[in-house]
């Protein structure tokens, strides 16, 4: 059985380097801190969906001032929203004018919800809602984004992960077009699901192949949309070919994904992307509490091992101690050498659930 106590101390360390992320963030989260230059400029997408992790951590770490972190967020994000309910892509401040970012601007709609759901403030839904707008607009009638985002020629099938969001916002706001436009964009997405389980154009670059990172976006956004709209069969089923490969994968690599996979599940070998280990962790356990196999835990407990396994607890240097790697190797493809907020932030959320699994399994 994964030890809880270095679960717990890893979370901690974790949640530490995310505390400095912030401090560092002017106003939001550093994007990432690198060995070479420091930290960066705040980055508001992941800015926006580090929030309900801060808040979740609050029963874990009490007494941190998390939630009050988590607001102050908040409130700087909804200081640079747009006037038309979106939010600049990149980091911040953008390089010129900036432009408005369809999957940026859905990622800050987790934090804004999280926030409304906490303290009940109208001011969190009144955002929420005004940037679901501003996204369920842009949507064709086919499911696309075309011509509003730096992928104008072919919506990605990772922005399953943007109609997530838009359905949180549905849920708070009631808006039946917001919740039309996220089940076109889940449509369009399943229609590209292949016999094998895996999904087309899943990448960040049409020709290049997917990291776990998106193709974790991929299967996270259509469980959590099977969740809130109620309906596993037409959304949650399509994905479990693909869970169970990654089931297999895990047990059989001791939890060391290959970074990214080609068609027809090619690995790309030679690095680890952290984040999608993780991320790939939490839809597993997302899986598991449907099916309730103790099996698909202990595969997860070894993706979120092997990336405990690369973290420093105790480095000299505060922008190390408790970070996550983009790569392993730290000069793998996947953000070269730095150390993302998002692969922190994941690394987090799949901690706190293993625990409260692992918990429940010993309480029994």
């Amino acid at each position: 059985m994964p030890s809880l106590a270095r679960y717990l101390r890893h979370l901690e360390a974790t949640a530490s380097w995310l505390r400095r992320s912030v401090v560092r963030g002017r106003g939001g989260s550093a994007a990432y801190f690198s060995p070479l230059v420091g930290w960066s400029r705040p980055y508001p997408e992941t800015t926006g969906y580090l929030i309900p992790t801060l808040l979740n951590m609050e029963e874990w770490l009490p007494g941190r001032e998390l939630r009050l972190a988590a607001i102050r967020l908040g409130e700087w994000l909804l200081s640079i929203q747009r006037s038309e309910g979106a939010w600049s892509g990149g980091l911040y401040p953008p390089r010129g004018e900036g432009r408005p970012s369809v999957f940026n601007t859905a990622q800050i709609i987790k934090g804004v919800v999280s926030l409304y759901r906490a303290t009940g403030e109208h001011r969190w839904a009144e955002s929420a809602g005004m940037a679901a707008t501003w996204l369920a607009e842009g949507v064709s009638g086919d499911g696309e984004w075309r011509g509003t985002d730096y992928r104008s020629c072919v919506t990605p099938s990772y922005y399953a992960h943007a109609a997530w969001p838009m359905l949180e916002a549905w849920d708070i706001c009631g808006d039946e077009s917001v919740r039309q436009a996220a089940e076109r964009v889940l449509r369009m997405v399943l229609s590209r699901r292949q016999e094998d389980g895996s999904f087309r154009a899943w990448a960040f670059e049409p020709d290049k192949p997917p990291f776990t990172h998106t193709i974790a976006y991929t299967l996270r956004g259509l469980l959590e949309s099977a969740r809130l709209l109620e309906d596993w069969e037409t959304y949650g089923e399509p994905v479990v070919p693909a869970l169970e490969f990654f089931l297999r994968r895990a047990e059989f690599t001791g939890g060391r994904l290959p970074g990214a996979y080609r068609a027809g599940w090619q690995p790309v070998r030679g690095f680890t992307c952290l984040t999608g280990n993780v991320q790939v962790a939490l839809c597993l356990l997302i899986w598991e509490q449907r099916v309730g196999d103790l099996r698909i835990v202990n595969a997860a407990a070894k993706l979120v091992d092997y990336v405990c396994s690369t973290q420093w607890l105790r480095a000299p240097i505060a922008g190390l101690r408790g970070a996550v790697a983009g790569s392993v190797p730290l000069w793998g493809p996947y953000i070269r050498f730095r150390y993302p907020n998002w692969a922190a932030k994941y690394h987090c959320d799949a901690l706190m659930m293993l625990i409260r699994r692992i918990g429940s399994a010993l309480e029994r």
